[in-house]
C-alpha cells in the first residue's frame, strides 16, 4: 500500500523526511492498537528490539499503560 501526503512547507515539516515520517506513523498506529508489534516491525523492516528502541524517541513506552505496567514502573 503506498499513501501520499500533502504537508505545508513550513519550517518544522520542512526538514522532517521520509524514514521519521514512516516510522513516526507506525509508532503511532502501534501505540493506538491498529497495529500489533510484529505488524509494525515487518512495516519497517526492522528487527523488534530495534523497534522497542524506537518507541520512546516519539513518546511512546515499550510497555503498554496499563494498571498493572504502571505498578512495574513504579516499584523498578
Amino acid at each position: 500500500m503506498e499513501i501520499s501526503l500533502d504537508l505545508p512547507d513550513t519550517a518544522a515539516l520542512v526538514h522532517l523526511d521520509q524514514t521519521y515520517l514512516k516510522e513516526a506513523l507506525v509508532a503511532t498506529l502501534y501505540h493506538v492498537e491498529k497495529l500489533s508489534a510484529k505488524e509494525a516491525c515487518l512495516t519497517l523492516g526492522i528487527s523488534r528490539r530495534a523497534f522497542e528502541e524506537l518507541l520512546p524517541r516519539f513518546g511512546f513506552s515499550i510497555l503498554a499503560d496499563t494498571p498493572e505496567t504502571i505498578d512495574v514502573e513504579l516499584c523498578a
